[in-house]
């Protein structure tokens, strides 16, 4: 009882929301304190500021695997291809042959881990319209090994199913 007591004490959970925190530069802060790995799994991507975050944590020497949507990968201003093309490990969820007669199910996750350490999770794409117009949230959590194993897990359960960019 007291591990586990002492355990929920330890971890340490920060809320942002893009109106009034700027989510954006939080996320960029994550990704630039990176220093062996990133897993993320976003459902929209057309950001350029996190973008040249994931490029230049690329160039420290930091392991990327991204993971997006099939359908908005296909969106004119997706960044998946200009990642790809610059040599990030990027892959794409096609759940079209799932389709529900006109509905298609969609991998709606926004989440990464950063170096196995702690997670992001929210509501928040990385575009410009979470950021400057929507109304988004993104939570940090820290020093839970237990949240940080099973978002682990699940990037993982998307990298087997997805195909390559």
């Amino acid at each position: 009882m007291f591990f586990v007591l002492l355990f929920f004490i330890s971890a340490r959970v920060e809320v942002f929301f893009s109106a009034t925190d700027g989510c954006e530069d939080k996320v960029i802060n994550a990704i630039n304190s990176a220093q062996r790995e990133l897993k993320i799994a976003v459902y929209s991507f057309t950001s350029r500021e996190i973008s040249q975050a994931v490029l230049d944590a690329i160039k420290r020497g930091v392991s990327v695997r991204i993971v997006v949507d099939g359908e908005q990968a296909k969106d004119r201003f997706s960044k998946a291809g200009y990642l790809a093309s610059q040599g990030v490990n990027i892959k794409v969820v096609d759940y079209t042959p799932r389709r529900k007669k006109f509905l298609v199910p969609k991998m709606h996750h926004k989440f990464m881990v950063v170096d196995n350490k702690f997670v992001m999770t929210g509501s928040f794409n990385f575009t410009a319209s979470a950021e400057e117009l929507n109304d988004e949230n993104c939570v940090f959590i820290y020093d839970d090994e237990n949240a940080v194993k099973k978002f682990s897990n699940e990037f993982e359960r998307l990298w087997r199913i997805s195909t390559t960019y």
